[in-house]
């Protein structure tokens, strides 16, 4: 396993380049790495990568690694979900013909300590994060992506079995258990903090949490999500319509219902007014974007509907496992923001139904 830069030498990357086919001849003669920096659960490196002269001129000379390591992982990160990353590049991505996805040369994962890593093409030069919702060019191309990747998923004969898993009935009810106790214990840590028209929300939803996910079980309209799509995991072109989108950060990918993705991008992160504003624009202009993808028979009530339970399902729990997982400080702003959402929704409609 890969763990720092220096392991990356120029024989290792000569030969993973060969096998790739990207260094048909040739070889690397030096790799320069950039000083690390940690994310969440990894660290990172940019690498400059130097050739012998009949190597092709197309050969890749800036790189990007990322080790993940499981001592840095918050909380109590699932170290699974620094395998399913792997999985992305290895089983998911190489199934498209277009992912949205940076082009990954090498990916591994040791299932003894949870180690992974991935070497990426580094688009730095052209590509830049995209984390402001202001811009709505930025907003724009991060629905476009997205339906991008939900319509070659979309109701795909794979979904489910070998792409994914949905949850059985024990697991599901595993997961309604565990929410109880994590609402339960979230509550009693705000205390007078928490409004009381917030705790019943949290209530109301609990008390019919399994029925919610009828709509998960008729089998239809279901996709792969990101599961992590907030504008922060966009790289987007430096040149407006210069180069396509990118989402990174595939730890949490699986098969759902494509508004968790959507109510993950605004629900949660955009001040309400904003969000307000442009949410129905952007799910017109998702829908319109699935459509000339060919997903034809997904109407505008059901994308509406599926955003709407999707802001219960997962943006009012969003500051619940953040806290209780990944063990962050307690967020009133992300609490309050989801709250605003599910109450100028009126999702309180479809806990009725």
């Amino acid at each position: 396993m890969i763990q720092s830069a220096e392991q990356v030498t120029p024989e290792w990357l000569t030969t993973t380049l060969c096998e790739q086919g990207i260094l048909p001849c040739g070889k690397v003669t030096e790799v320069t790495p950039g000083s690390p920096r940690s994310t969440f659960a990894s660290r990172v490196w940019h690498l400059d990568v130097s050739y012998s002269p009949e190597a092709p001129p197309g050969a890749p000379k800036k790189l990007f690694l990322k080790a993940s390591n499981p001592a840095l992982a918050p909380g109590e990160f699932d170290l699974h979900s620094l395998h399913q990353e792997i999985l992305f590049y290895r089983q998911i991505a190489p199934a498209m013909p277009d992912p949205p996805a940076v082009p990954c040369y090498h990916a591994g994962y040791d299932p003894q300590t949870g180690s992974s890593h991935l070497l990426l093409q580094d688009v730095s030069e052209t590509h830049a994060a995209c984390p402001d919702p202001s811009c709505e060019t930025n907003c724009q191309q991060a629905v476009e992506t997205l339906a991008g990747f939900h319509s070659f998923w979309w109701d795909h004969p794979r979904l489910g079995k070998d792409v994914g898993s949905f949850p059985t009935r024990q697991e599901r009810e595993q997961e309604w258990s565990e929410a109880e106790r994590s609402v339960a214990g979230f509550m009693t840590a705000l205390g007078d903090r928490l409004r009381r028209s917030w705790r019943e929300t949290y209530q109301s939803v609990l008390a019919v949490l399994p029925g919610l996910y009828q709509r998960h079980a008729t089998g239809r309209n279901l996709t792969l999500a990101h599961g992590d799509a907030h504008l922060g995991n966009y790289l987007c072109p430096r040149r407006p319509g210069k180069g396509r989108t990118y989402l990174v950060d595939w730890q949490f990918w699986h098969p759902t219902i494509g508004g968790t993705d959507l109510a993950f991008l605004m629900a949660t992160e955009w001040e309400p007014e904003l969000r307000r504003r442009l949410e129905e624009p952007l799910l017109q202009r998702y829908l319109a974007r699935l459509a000339a993808l060919g997903v034809n028979d997904y109407s505008w009530t059901e994308c509406w509907d599926d955003y709407r339970l999707s802001v219960i399902l997962v943006s009012i729990f969003i500051p619940v496992w953040r806290w209780s997982i990944f063990k962050w400080e307690l967020d009133l702003a992300a609490l309050e923001r989801s709250m605003e959402a599910f109450e100028d929704l009126k999702c309180a409609d479809l806990l009725r139904k």
